[in-house]
């Protein structure tokens, strides 16, 4: 059964701040957090309060591994025990970096787009990651998925920075060294977003330029072999039959059983918005 977390509100409010809800500065926080929950989790049954899995697009803010979720907290993860889902009790605090973006589960790892690369941690431990590297690149907006020791890193130019910035692409990583990632190839894109990897499909938003699919037959050298025009979407998930797109306008579903998605419906969808410190 898929559940939205119930305790979204208070990890916003805590990642963020860390103190007291006070009415000082709004700020529209927009998130998506897919979960997949035990029995005691908001509902019937007798069971316990076991967290099973959890499942996020390439720009989320939050993830889950085992009895922890991890938010990004200005330049820190901050690290949550969500062991009994009702009470989440802040854990530990990971320093990385300026600017970190996004957070990405791959195995025992969890990978860190930041505006200066993508930061790797160590995340056999849970309750306790650890840096193990990073890949470095000029100042850009980098979202990024990884499948069996290559990663998907999209590189959108952020036109608030001074200077001609980076090229907006995709850049294709070698991660089977995690203490030494390297660039295996770069694909130029338009405006390029959230993405997300199964199997032989890359999915990727490129701004005006629609929903572009990606043939991983080599993984090394994605190919475009399907593109949904006029979808300027943002971020997107893909599961075994189901394709979940967010844009602007709300929450759509696509149908991932035949070659080419089928749309089989959308939920319109306003923003959330949480008063938070500055």
């Amino acid at each position: 059964m898929l559940k939205v977390f119930s305790c979204l509100n208070t990890l916003c409010r805590i990642a963020q701040t860390g103190t007291v809800y006070r009415k000082k500065t709004s700020v529209v926080l927009l998130s998506v957090l897919i979960v997949a929950c035990g029995e005691g989790m908001g509902g019937g049954g007798g069971g316990g309060n076991s967290l099973l899995t959890g499942t996020g697009g390439s720009t989320a803010k939050m993830t889950l591994a085992g009895d922890y979720l991890y938010a990004i907290s200005g330049s820190s993860v901050q690290l949550f025990d969500v062991s009994t889902p009702s009470s989440p009790a802040p854990w530990t605090k990971v320093d990385i970096d300026w600017d970190i973006q996004t957070l990405f589960p791959y195995g025992d790892y969890l990978l860190i787009g930041a505006a200066d690369g993508v930061h790797i941690l160590d995340n056999t431990d849970p309750a306790a990651p650890q840096y193990v590297g990073d890949f470095q690149h000029a100042t850009a907006r980098d979202p990024v998925v990884a499948q069996d020791g290559i990663a998907y890193v999209t590189l959108r130019r952020d036109l608030t920075q001074p200077g001609p910035g980076i090229a907006n692409q995709m850049s294709v990583l070698d991660i089977s060294d995690v203490t030494q990632p390297a660039l295996l190839d770069t694909v130029p894109m338009q405006g390029p977003s959230g993405l997300s990897v199964r199997g032989n499909r890359l999915y990727v938003c490129d701004g005006a330029a629609g929903l572009k699919i990606f043939d991983l037959t080599d993984p090394v050298k994605p190919e475009v072999v399907h593109v949904i025009p006029g979808l300027d979407c943002s971020d997107v998930i893909a599961t075994d039959e189901l394709l979940y797109v967010i844009d602007d306008l709300g929450l759509s579903q696509y149908d991932l059983s035949t070659d080419e998605p089928v749309l089989l419906s959308t939920v319109d969808t306003e923003p959330v918005i949480y008063i938070v410190d500055r």
